[in-house]
């Protein structure tokens, strides 16, 4: 009886295992469309990332998944900047990195206080040339309707893009300490491609012996698809016009730039440093155990400025918020070695010190944003995935009658740097305002997930 169950036991298992065989030859094609893109996934990742010895082995991995699960299931426990996207998510309506179409408005969306159901759009800048500034939008202004309806979490994307919008707009009263609505109606018009140039506003200021250069830089970015140089040319120009002002003192405003490409944070480190550290070791990447070389390193290259100009700095103010990060970061993290003063203003920023790379599948309509390299500087310094906190803390809604345009000496972080340096006092530390707090900010949808490579 035993031998007999033995048999059919054995006759059983051979049965299965050649029903089984013939089954996976006959449908490895079908499994083979099914599991190339995680597959592809996979492959990159393990040759790219920059935690690749914390992936999961192949054997645990369910190739049958859905692309943005698979793509999760790899990520370290230490990476936050990672992302997945696919290339229909990129065009036309966005690019990796900033907004190709819009109404041109970068806001942030403030619940005010005593106030259960309001939302007020507050304008941060307008891009120029856009439908937005081509209706009078502007920074300090406040948008409290869309098309007479409240803005609410669930309409406020209407402000991104469109075939055009119809908007209340309003002011803060400084007597009232409220914001006012104006009395007509704002219509912009429909969205139009956009040319965000991350040199948004520069100007000189002096003061006694003090010669100020103050520079509002949004986004390290290089150009356009149409010329991929243009915005880095516009720096370079106007590093010939400080220096033509012989600035002595310099303002950096990098509230508003979560980050971009480590090329133009090169860039404007080489037009910053002091004369002296040209031509030294701005930092390094580090890849992987398994690349090599492992180090990458990157400099303060004169050969980076030839229609430019070197403004051989000692001192520098950076102007930061919390949406302040990643090649933001890197530069101040690269120049702290050479620059012997850097002073921060304003809050704490994200703390990105980590450079992604973008692999494309165009057969698979795939993109992949994996971290691959951590960001170090000369000295090997690497240590502010907490952010870097400002020496002066300081909001600039903390009094809502010192939020005003750039490059207005009373703009409330501008105020504090400039009278740090000229000795003088500041009264942008109020906090008699309306107070109000930001919910979500637009700048998150053109957020840069960490310094950008290519």
């Amino acid at each position: 009886m035993k031998a007999r169950n033995l048999l059919f036991f054995l006759l059983g298992a051979l049965t299965l295992s050649i029903y089984l065989a013939s089954c996976g030859e006959d449908r490895w094609p079908e499994y083979a469309v099914q599991t190339q893109t995680d597959r592809w996934i996979d492959d990159s990742m393990r040759v790219w990332y920059y935690w690749n010895e914390d992936m999961p082995s192949s054997k645990k991995l369910n190739y049958f998944s859905e692309p943005a699960t698979f793509f999760k299931s790899l990520l370290s426990s230490e990476d936050k900047y990672s992302t997945i996207d696919s290339i229909i998510q990129l065009s036309p309506t966005r690019s990796a990195l900033d907004l190709e179409y819009g109404y041109g408005i970068q806001f942030e969306l403030d619940k005010v206080e005593n106030n259960d159901t309001a939302y007020y759009a507050r304008i941060l800048y307008t891009v120029k040339n856009s439908p937005a500034a081509t209706a009078n939008l502007s920074r300090g202004q406040w948008i409290l309707s869309i098309d007479d309806k409240p803005i609410t979490k669930k309409n406020y994307t209407e402000l991104y893009m469109g075939s055009g919008i119809k908007v209340v707009t309003g002011y803060y009263d400084s007597v009232k300490n409220t914001i006012l609505a104006n009395k007509s109606t704002t219509n912009i018009g429909a969205m139009t491609p956009l040319e965000d140039n991350p040199v948004y506003y520069y100007n000189t200021y002096t003061e006694g012996d003090n010669r100020i250069g103050y520079l509002v830089y949004n986004r390290f970015t290089p150009g356009t698809t149409a010329n991929p140089t243009a915005y880095d040319q516009a720096l370079l120009n106007v590093s010939k016009y400080f220096a033509g002002q012989n600035v002595n003192q310099f303002i950096l405003d990098l509230r508003y730039n979560n980050g971009g490409h480590l090329s133009s944070a090169q860039l404007l480190s080489t037009i910053l440093a002091p004369s002296s550290a040209l031509g030294k070791r701005l930092g390094y990447l580090e890849f992987n155990k398994q690349s090599t070389p492992r180090n990458q390193e990157f400099y303060l290259d004169q050969n980076l400025i030839p229609t430019g100009s070197n403004l051989n700095l000692n001192t520098l103010y950076i102007l930061t918020s919390s949406q302040t990060a990643s090649a933001s970061e890197m530069l101040i993290n690269c120049l702290k070695p050479y620059i012997p003063k850097i002073v921060l203003i304003g809050q704490t920023t994200v703390g990105k010190n980590v450079a992604s790379k973008t692999f494309i599948n165009k057969d698979l309509q795939i993109a992949i944003n994996p971290i691959v390299c951590k960001i170090y500087n000369s000295l090997g310094t690497s240590d502010y995935s907490s952010g870097f906190k400002a020496d002066y803390s300081l909001s600039e809604i903390s009094d809502l009658k010192y939020y005003l345009p750039f490059g207005d000496t009373n703009e409330a972080l501008l105020s504090k740097a400039l009278s740090l340096i000229t000795n003088k006092s500041t009264s942008v530390n109020s906090t008699k305002s309306l107070r109000v707090s930001p919910i979500i900010s637009s700048m998150t949808r053109k957020a840069d997930r960490a310094v950008r490579l290519e």
